[in-house]
């Protein structure tokens, strides 16, 4: 059972070694937008957005505490990258201040 077991483990971290350089453009776009919008959430850079870093950057303040403790839904008093970017459909666009904005104007070239 051992010698199988090991196989089976070999076998797994051989298949995420090579699907781990996959990733399509648009995951790659997602991963990237991901990391621009916790960016600017996630003042203090731990990798956890605290309830305060959030509401510092919200415009409403009782429907940003709202959407944060839908968003916590561990209850563990911040949200991880992944956690906030899969419940982001609850957010308003305007709920959030972005500064600098996400996306820079396209300017025509001359």
């Amino acid at each position: 059972m051992k010698i199988q077991s090991g196989s089976i483990a070999l076998a797994l971290l051989a298949t995420a070694l090579l699907t781990a350089g996959c990733a399509t453009p648009q995951d790659k776009q997602a991963q990237s937008d991901r990391d621009a919008l916790c960016a600017v959430l996630d003042t203090d850079k731990d990798g956890k957005i605290t309830k305060e870093e959030f509401m510092a950057k919200t415009t409403d303040k009782a429907k940003g505490l709202e959407v944060y403790q839908k968003c916590d839904t561990g209850k563990k008093g911040y949200l991880t990258y992944d956690e906030f970017w899969s419940q982001r459909m609850m957010l308003p666009p305007e709920l959030i201040i972005t500064t600098p904005p996400l996306v820079q104007p396209v300017r025509p070239v001359r």
